[in-house]
Formats: C-alpha cells, sequence, structure tokens
C-alpha cells in the first residue's frame, strides 16, 4: 500500500467519520478501484487502522453500503430490515396521504399516494408505520362485500378493537336488506326503517 494515500484516508476519515467508499475516494484523492479492488480498505481493517461504524441505505431502503472511520474498534453489525427501521418512499407517499386526508382506508391512502391497492395493502408498509406509531387505526369500516377495512390516522394512537366478523345468518340477513332497498319499494323501505329504528 501506499504510505501517503493511506494517510491521506485516515485523515479524511478523522476529519470527518462514517464516510462510504465512494467518499472516502473524493476526500483522500484515491481512486474507488484502488480502495476495494487494490484491497486498501481490507488492509486497514486487517491492521486495525480502519473499521465499520454504521450503515447506509440503498434506495431501496436496505443497509447495503458499509460506513468507515479511523481507529481499531469492531465492526458495526449490518441491521436488520424489521418494521420498526423499515423505510420505502412508498410508506412516506401513504404517510404523507393519510397526514393530509385521514382518516382513510388503505384503497384511499394508495389512490392518495399514486400506488395501487394491492401495494398499499400487501407491501407490508402500512403495518410498518403503524409499528413506528407514525399511524394507528383509529376505526374499521366494512366494504360493501368484503371484510372490515382498517381507518388509518395520521400520528400514535390508542388502536381500535377490530370488529368480530359477522356470522352466516347476518350475511343472509345483510344480503335480504339490500336486495329489497333495491327494489325502491317505499312499503320496504318503511320496514326498513322501523326495524333499524331503536326501541
Amino acid at each position: 500500500m501506499n504510505g501517503k494515500a493511506v494517510a491521506r484516508i485516515i485523515k479524511a476519515l478523522r476529519d470527518a467519520p462514517g464516510l462510504s467508499r465512494e467518499e472516502i475516494a473524493r476526500h483522500a484523492f484515491v481512486g474507488e478501484t484502488t480502495l476495494s479492488g487494490g484491497g486498501y480498505l481490507k488492509a486497514m481493517k486487517q491492521e486495525g487502522l480502519i473499521h465499520i461504524s454504521g450503515w447506509r441505505r440503498n434506495a431501496s431502503s436496505a443497509f447495503t453500503t458499509p460506513l468507515y472511520s479511523a481507529g481499531q474498534n469492531n465492526d458495526c453489525k449490518r441491521p436488520r430490515i424489521t418494521e420498526g427501521n423499515r423505510a420505502a418512499p412508498g410508506m412516506e407517499r401513504l404517510l404523507e396521504a393519510i397526514r393530509r386526508h385521514g382518516p382513510i382506508d388503505y384503497r384511499q391512502a394508495a389512490k392518495l399516494a399514486g400506488l395501487s391497492p394491492n401495494t398499499a395493502k400487501n407491501s407490508g408498509y402500512l403495518e410498518a408505520l403503524v409499528s413506528q406509531q407514525k399511524i394507528h387505526v383509529c376505526d374499521w369500516r366494512r366494504g360493501q362485500n368484503g371484510p372490515m377495512r382498517p381507518i388509518y390516522e395520521c400520528g400514535p394512537g390508542k388502536e381500535a378493537p377490530r370488529p368480530m366478523p359477522r356470522n352466516s345468518a347476518e350475511k343472509s340477513r345483510n344480503y335480504r336488506w339490500r336486495k329489497m332497498a333495491s327494489s325502491g319499494s317505499f312499503a320496504i323501505q318503511v320496514r326498513m326503517a322501523a326495524s333499524a329504528a331503536p326501541l
């Protein structure tokens, strides 16, 4: 290894700890291929001159870029992606949609964020935002023919409990009421209103 290049690398890392390989190359005036292909970083780590002090996320939020600092310390282990530290552009867009227009369900949030409903529902983005207490489930709404949907509101808050699913008798009764209501008969609508009125 070139002693002058090593000295420049160490100085750069002392001046600004936590640099990536590309940043070291710029600050120390050493080629990137020299750092990795030439084995400088590996050799300097083995000699205890530098260590991995952190990790940086890539565009898809995975921790892929090691960050180096001067000195002989144990390398920082690469973090695992969990719901608590997950981050992605789609998550930020959903969060902004809920912040501006909430309370809303995942379909409304997806539309406002420019994502497909399937992405919002199946990506785990909303669950991660709940885990990070950036949003919470404030209520539940039943879709016309589907299961209950959570309604999201911005910020931490008490989670609304999920309602019990309808049993088959309730499903049949609701189906009959919808069918009668769609017939448009005034007498039927009066009967529906009377049965729904509190005693």
